[in-house]
C-alpha cells in the first residue's frame, strides 16, 4: 500500500448549529406523546424538588425559634410541627425520584427507537445511492455515520435532553422561589446569568469545528483500520508496516488534536460557572446577614436561599457540562444527514424486461466518469443471444466500465445501449439488472453457511436445486469433504476455503438464478492452471445457451467466444473470432504469443 499523496488540509468550518437542531427536531417530532409525557415527568419531579427547600427553610426556623425559646424559658420546639414539614420533605423527594425515573425510562425508548430507525435509513440509503456516491465513501467513513455518529447522537439526546428540560423547569421554579423570599438578594442572584450564557455561547462558537473535524478523522481512522485488517497479508508482504503506521498515526494524531481542543474548550465553561456559581454565594452570604440582621427576613429563609442558589446555578452548570455531548451530537447530526441528504439512484422508467429475445447493441457508446476524460469512446458492436462475447484489453481500457454501463451502474454521455432494439434507458433499472447475473474476479460471498451462499442466486431454491448447481460446477466433492458439507460455515473473510473454491460456490450461485444475461468479470485470473480449467469447465456450463460478457485476461480462455472485441483506451481496435485476429497478426496475435511464450519458459 503506497502513502496518500499529501494534501492540502480543507478550512475548518464550524457546524451549522440551526440546521443541525432542525434535524434533531425532525427526529424528535415522531414521538410526541412520549416526549409530553417525558415532559410532564420532568415538571412534577422538579416543581417538587423545589419545593422541599422551602420547607426544609420552614423547619430551620422552626427549629432556631424554638431553641431562642428554650433558652429564654419561653417555649420549646414544636415537633408536631417539625415532624409534619420533614414527613411531607422525604414524601416530596420520593415522589420526585419516581418521575425522574420514569422520564429516563420515556426518553430512553425515544432515543433508541430513534436510533433504529436512523440505521434503517442509513442502511437503505447506501443500498439506494448512485454508484458513483457509493465508491467516492470511504467504506470507514460510511461504516462511521452508521455506528458512531447515530451513538453520538443517541447519547447526545439521551443526557442533554432531560437535563436541558429539567434545567429551564427548574431556573423558572427557583426563581419564583427566590423571589418570594427576597427581591434584592434574588436580582444579585440573576444579574450574573447572562454573564454566564454569552460565556458559554463563545466557547460553543468556538468549539464547535473542532467536534465536527474529530468525528470526520474518525470516520477516516475507521477506513484505515478495516484497511488493515483486510489487507493485512499485502502490508506484511511488501514489508509496508511502517508506511502504513505512519497514515495511522497522521490521521489518529489529527483526531487526538481535535478532540483535545474540542474537550478543552468546552470544558472551560464548567471552572468559569463555578467562579460565578462561588462568586453568587458571596454576594448572597452578605446581603442575607444584613437582611438578617435588620429583621428582614428569617435564618431558615438564608438557608433556603442558599439551597435555591444553588438549584439556580446547577443548572446552568449541568448545561455547560453537556455542552460536549450536545455539540458532539450536533455534529453527528450534520453528518447523518447530510449523508441522507444524498440522491438516490433515479430509476424515471417502469417499462419491465422479462427476457432476452433477440440481442444486445452498443450504438457509438461514449463515457466519462468525470467531465473532458472520456473512458469510453464512440464504442458500436452487436451481440446475439446467445453469442459468448469476450472483451480484452489491457488494464484501465475500459472493460469492465462496458458492463457496468450494460447494467445502469452509470448512464452513458451519448449514443445508446439497446436490448431487442429499445433503449436501456427507457427500461426500469431492477428488472434490467434482474435479467443479468455476474461472476467477478473477487468472489463475494456472506459469512454463512454455503447452502445459503448458493441460495443467495435465487431464495426459493430448495436442497436438491442447491447440490445439482454445485454438482454442475464440480463443486460438490469439495463441499462434501468438509466437515459439515453443504451446512458448513464460511468465517468472516471466507479464507477458510481456497480462492478457486470461492469461484466455484459463486458460479453455483449464479447457476441457480437462471440469468438471461452473464457477466463475467476475470473470473479465472487469480487461481493457478488447474484450479483454472476447473473454473473453466464451470463456467462453459454456466454459459450454455446464455449470453455471456467474458472480460479476460488469459486469452486462452477465450478461443472459442463467438465474437473477441479488443479494447484500448476505450476504443475497438481489434474485432471479429479467435482463428480471424490471429489473422490480422495485431495485437491479440502479438498478446497471446506472449503469454504462451510466458507459460512454457
Amino acid at each position: 500500500m503506497s502513502p496518500r499523496p499529501l494534501k492540502r488540509k480543507p478550512p475548518e468550518k464550524p457546524v451549522d448549529n440551526r440546521k443541525a437542531i432542525r434535524n434533531i427536531i425532525t427526529l424528535l417530532k415522531d414521538h410526541n406523546l412520549r416526549l409530553i409525557l417525558t415532559v410532564i415527568c420532568a415538571v412534577i419531579s422538579t416543581a417538587f424538588t423545589i419545593i422541599a427547600p422551602l420547607l426544609i427553610g420552614q423547619a430551620t426556623t422552626l427549629i432556631y425559634n424554638g431553641i431562642n425559646d428554650m433558652i429564654r424559658h419561653t417555649g420549646t420546639i414544636d415537633f408536631n410541627t417539625l415532624t409534619h414539614l420533614l414527613a411531607i420533605v422525604a414524601v416530596l423527594y420520593v415522589i420526585s425520584a419516581v418521575f425522574t425515573y420514569l422520564q429516563s425510562i420515556l426518553l430512553v425508548k425515544v432515543t433508541t427507537k430513534i436510533s433504529y430507525d436512523l440505521r434503517e435509513r442509513l442502511i437503505d440509503k447506501v443500498l439506494h445511492l448512485p454508484m458513483e456516491k457509493v465508491e467516492e465513501n470511504k467504506r470507514g467513513d460510511i461504516l462511521s455515520r452508521v455506528t458512531n455518529d447515530v451513538d453520538s447522537l443517541q447519547n447526545g439526546i439521551t443526557q442533554s435532553f432531560i437535563q436541558l428540560i429539567t434545567a429551564v423547569i427548574t431556573l423558572i421554579g427557583v426563581f419564583i422561589m427566590m423571589l418570594s423570599i427576597n427581591l434584592w438578594m434574588t436580582l444579585a442572584t440573576v444579574i450574573l446569568i447572562p454573564i454566564a450564557f454569552i460565556l458559554i455561547r463563545f466557547m460553543t462558537n468556538y468549539s464547535q469545528k473542532y467536534f465536527l473535524k474529530q468525528l470526520e478523522f474518525k470516520g477516516s481512522l475507521n477506513g484505515q483500520i478495516e484497511e488493515t485488517f483486510t489487507g493485512h497479508d499485502i502490508i506484511r508482504a511488501f514489508n509496508q508496516e511502517e508506511i502504513s503506521m505512519e497514515r495511522f498515526e497522521s490521521d489518529n494524531e489529527n483526531w487526538f488534536t481535535h478532540e483535545w481542543k474540542s474537550q478543552f474548550y468546552s470544558s472551560l465553561n464548567g471552572p468559569l460557572m463555578n467562579f460565578i456559581s462561588n462568586f453568587t454565594y458571596v454576594v448572597v452570604a452578605v446581603l442575607g446577614a444584613v437582611f438578617v440582621l435588620q429583621k428582614v427576613i428569617a435564618v431558615g429563609d438564608i438557608l433556603a436561599f442558599f439551597q435555591y442558589t444553588q438549584s439556580f446555578t446547577r443548572p446552568i452548570q449541568q448545561i455547560t457540562r453537556v455542552m460536549n455531548q450536545i455539540q458532539t451530537a450536533m455534529a453527528a447530526s450534520e453528518r447523518i444527514f447530510e449523508f441522507l441528504e444524498y440522491d438516490d439512484e433515479q430509476n424515471p422508467s417502469t417499462r419491465q424486461i422479462t427476457e432476452l429475445a433477440e440481442g444486445i447493441t452498443f450504438d457509438n457508446v461514449s463515457f466519462s466518469y468525470t467531465p473532458n476524460e472520456k473512458i469510453i469512446k464512440n464504442l458500436s458492436f452487436n451481440v446475439k443471444k446467445g453469442d459468448k462475447i469476450a472483451i480484452v484489453g489491457e488494464t484501465g481500457a475500459g472493460k469492465t466500465t462496458i458492463v457496468k454501463l450494460l447494467m445502469r451502474f452509470y448512464d452513458i454521455n451519448s449514443g445508446s445501449i439497446k436490448i431487442d432494439g429499445i433503449d436501456i434507458e427507457e427500461y426500469d433499472k431492477n428488472s434490467l439488472r434482474s435479467l443479468i447475473g455476474m461472476v467477478l474476479q473477487d468472489s463475494w460471498l456472506f459469512s454463512d453457511t454455503i447452502s445459503n451462499n448458493i441460495r443467495y442466486g435465487n431464495l426459493d431454491a430448495g436442497d436438491d436445486e442447491i447440490v445439482d448447481a454445485a454438482t454442475k460446477v464440480y463443486a460438490d466433492n469439495f463441499i462434501r469433504r468438509l466437515s459439515d458439507g453443504y451446512e458448513s460455515e464460511l468465517n468472516e473473510d471466507t479464507d477458510n476455503v481456497s480462492h478457486g473454491q470461492k469461484q466455484l460456490l459463486t458460479i453455483a450461485r449464479t447457476i441457480l438464478s437462471k440469468k438471461e444475461i452473464l457477466i463475467l468479470d476475470e473470473a479465472t485470473s487469480s487461481v493457478d492452471t488447474r484450479t483454472e480449467k476447473l473454473i473453466q469447465k464451470a463456467m462453459d456450463k454456466l454459459m450454455e445457451g446464455k449470453t455471456s460478457f467474458i472480460i479476460a485476461h488469459r486469452l486462452s480462455t477465450i478461443r472459442n467466444a463467438d465474437n473477441i472485441i479488443v479494447i484500448e483506451d476505450g476504443e475497438i481496435i481489434e474485432q471479429g473470432t479467435h482463428e480471424e485476429l490471429l489473422a490480422l497478426k495485431g495485437y491479440y496475435y502479438n498478446t497471446l504469443n506472449s503469454q504462451l511464450r510466458e507459460n512454457n519458459a
